[in-house]
This record gives C-alpha cells, sequence and structure tokens, in this order.
C-alpha cells in the first residue's frame, strides 16, 4: 500500500476510520472518540486507548467483540478498491 499516492492513502484512512467508529461498541463512548487512523511510509496505522484491544480480542472475564476485524474483513478491501479507482478515473 505504501507505494499508494499519499491523498489516495488519506483518504482510505478517513473512510476506515470512520466505518470502525461506526461499529465501536459505546458504553462511555472513551474508546469510539479515541480512534484515530493515520496513514504512515508503510501503510495505516489505528490508535485507540489500550482497553480497546480487550474489547476487540476479549479477556478471560469478557468475550471479544471484534469491531475492528468486522469493518476489516467486511468493508476495508471495498474502500481501497474504490479509492483506487477513483484516484486513477481522475
Amino acid at each position: 500500500m505504501s507505494s499508494l499516492p499519499e491523498s489516495v492513502l488519506f483518504r482510505i484512512a478517513v473512510r476506515f476510520q470512520n466505518e470502525i467508529i461506526l461499529t465501536c461498541p459505546v458504553d462511555t463512548g472513551r474508546l469510539r472518540n479515541s480512534l484515530v487512523v493515520k496513514t504512515t511510509s508503510k501503510g495505516l496505522m489505528l490508535t485507540m486507548v489500550e482497553y480497546g484491544k480487550h474489547v476487540e480480542w476479549g479477556t478471560f472475564r469478557q468475550r471479544p467483540n471484534p469491531f475492528i476485524r468486522t469493518v476489516i474483513y467486511a468493508k476495508l478491501g471495498k474502500i481501497i478498491t474504490e479509492e483506487i479507482n477513483r484516484y486513477y478515473k481522475n
């Protein structure tokens, strides 16, 4: 992904972040408000509060709630394809 123009990566990051925010479980809103997807020289990087990984993967006391993986599997491929097609059509 790093060979894509920065503008395409940025649009992918924004759309990916928006989808994760929409699927994020909400109790206090702290996790949802902490979600940020950034572009790096190697692709995309997601940051969030520390306990977000426990929500995603679960613990011995809490079942997993895979909101990030759901977006990756269900929507990220489509987002990437649409943004690449958009870039080459312009």
